[in-house]
């Protein structure tokens, strides 16, 4: 029998300005590369920006989820290669101060999605935030995006910190993006790592360095994914190589199907 659980994977960073949304559009259409059926969350609830750098405008969005005019499935923007997005709302500050009752109509209407994709990704808000965290929470994984300099790996560490030891989670795959050196990216990730291990007693796993390059500025002027291209440049190889590692990542069995059954008895108190 095929297993139809979604695999949820939440991509954060602890700073804006590292490529956050960028890996999670790119990690979305490798993994459609790769034969899977694939929906994006613009979790970024206030200042959402996914179908900004595709050059969408979507009809409807997740403040309609929010107020009851629509349902999460309506939102559904139809993306390149098949991608599916849920947008989020830009520039509207109720959405950013969201509380218990409209997220957890959020999470019910992801939960409600069908066809139910292969994957979820979460293009989650920088930083710690309720928000930030809840959406991480639900995750199976969380890759948490970073680049080689100080403000990015120290909120980075703050990240993982909090959702460490307030919420327990253990599961983090670090992503170096924009190098510009592989060794030095390693070498960043290696620092980062033995800070995780010697304060949180918590090893973390690099899933992968995507290197600068040309085709990186070029998709983003066009407002278009990498894989939109038949070029195999050093970033699109980079993240193939991430998106298969976890399209061969087994489903988590223990998981709960209810996504607010993920956040544990206290949170589905204060959300319902």
């Amino acid at each position: 029998m095929e297993n139809t659980r979604t695999k949820i994977i939440a991509v954060s960073s602890g700073k804006g300005g590292v490529g956050k949304t960028f890996i999670s559009l790119q990690l979305s259409a490798a993994l459609i590369g790769l034969g899977k059926r694939v929906a994006l969350f613009d979790g970024d609830l206030g200042l959402a920006n996914v179908h900004v750098l595709l050059g969408l405008k979507p009809e409807f969005d997740i403040a309609d989820v929010v107020a009851g005019r629509k349902s999460l499935q309506d939102t559904l923007l139809q993306g390149p290669l098949g991608l599916q997005i849920i947008p989020g709302s830009s520039g509207h500050r109720d959405m950013a101060e969201l509380d218990g009752r409209g997220l957890a109509r959020v999470l019910q209407g992801l939960n409600d999605l069908s066809p139910k994709p292969d994957f979820l990704l979460i293009d989650t808000g920088a930083g710690i935030g309720t928000h930030v965290t809840t959406l991480a929470r639900l995750a199976d994984s969380l890759m948490v995006v970073i680049r080689n300099e100080p403000a990015s790996l120290a909120d980075a560490y703050g990240l993982i910190k909090v959702m460490h030891g307030d919420f327990g989670f253990q599961k983090f795959e670090i992503i170096v993006n924009d190098s510009t050196n592989a060794k030095a990216s390693e070498a960043v990730f290696t620092r980062l790592n033995e800070e995780a291990v010697r304060f949180l007693g918590l090893p973390l796993a690099l899933a992968g360095v995507v290197p600068r390059d040309e085709s990186v500025a070029l998709a983003t002027r066009r407002r278009q994914l990498l894989a939109e291209s038949s070029e195999i440049t050093p970033a699109v190889a980079a993240l193939r190589k991430i998106a298969a590692n976890l399209a061969a990542l087994p489903a988590e069995p223990d998981s709960p199907d209810f996504l607010l059954d993920r956040l544990g008895p206290s949170a589905k108190a204060t959300l319902s």
